[in-house]
């Protein structure tokens, strides 16, 4: 009989999980856990975004990290918009993929004070989450391809921001570039630079998109990047056997550009307004009818450079 007691009392024993003595609070769901670490660590967070501690080291920048718990509730998940890959992220974090759905069995505060993560983090560009907050009013929209548009936004003191969003894969529009670099994306209007190429017309090239929406009844592109970057080869290959007019902005650093240009464009020809203008400086100077006068100078001229 003591030996049928003592079988049952040990099998309900077997049965019932021992709590595990520890003064460490439970584990969090990971997603909880990660935005935890976050906090613990100084970062700053904008409404659902946080500075990511994989490219936010230096200047002001904007937040672009988001977290969020997966679908089946078995893990977190993370995107960078910036562009940073998951494993960079979590690499900055000191962690593991597998950490996307068991975090660490400490208390997150626990863990930054062992990994020494906490550290100063700099101003954010836009610290009420929307540039509307630094006093920025929407200007324009500029589609890049059917996935891609740039936003840009001006003060009333004619300081001037962009901001990306993407088409993710179920179709919404999101903050960012979603992975993608500036480089990798098409010219902008690009559809109209086979047009204009099949019909013998000649394109204008210019630094921004405001000056191409400028130029009505005129073919013009440009590319995503600033002066300082311009994708040579990718300008190289979509303008190839296309007559091609730049049309540069009139400071240094337009002129600059110009060179590189044409280097990469040795057949293009070259429309120059009056120092500080850029293309749509100059068209709204001269009128629709004597820009064209120009622009048709510049395409039949010997020399590659003409101004105005």
């Amino acid at each position: 009989m003591a030996d049928a007691e003592a079988h049952t009392r040990t099998t309900l024993d077997q049965q019932i999980p021992r709590q595990r003595a520890t003064s460490e609070p439970p584990t969090p769901f990971a997603d909880q856990w990660l935005m935890q670490v976050l906090t613990a660590m100084g970062c700053r967070r904008s409404g659902r975004k946080w500075q990511c501690p994989a490219h936010a080291h230096t200047e002001a920048h904007s937040t672009s990290l988001v977290i969020g718990r997966r679908d089946d509730d078995r893990g977190a998940w993370l995107h960078c918009h910036a562009g940073c890959s998951v494993t960079a992220v979590l690499r900055a974090l000191g962690l593991r993929p597998s950490h996307l759905q068991r975090p660490p069995r400490v208390s997150p505060p626990r863990y930054v004070q062992l990994k020494a993560l906490r550290r100063e983090w700099p101003q954010l560009k836009h610290p009420g989450g929307h540039p509307g907050a630094g006093g920025y009013r929407h200007e324009a929209w500029h589609p890049y391809g059917p996935d891609h548009a740039k936003q840009r936004l001006r003060r009333p003191d004619g300081s001037k921001a962009i901001r990306w969003e993407s088409r993710n894969r179920r179709g919404e529009w999101v903050p960012g570039l979603l992975g993608a670099r500036e480089a990798d994306l098409p010219l902008y209007r690009q559809d109209e630079v086979g047009m204009a190429a099949a019909a013998g017309e000649t394109v204008v090239l210019c630094e921004s998109e405001s000056s191409c929406d400028a130029l009505h009844g005129v073919y013009a592109t440009t590319w995503a990047g600033g002066a300082g970057s311009p994708p040579l080869e990718k300008l190289a290959r979509a303008l190839k056997g296309v007559d091609v007019v730049v049309v540069p902005d009139h400071d240094d650093a337009g002129l600059a550009c110009l060179d590189r240009l044409l280097g990469a464009l040795p057949t293009a020809k070259v429309l120059l307004g009056r120092p500080g203008e850029d293309a749509r400086d100059l068209y709204v100077r001269v009128g629709p009818d004597r820009f064209t006068e120009l622009l048709a100078a510049a395409a039949d001229a010997e020399g590659s450079r003409q101004a105005d």
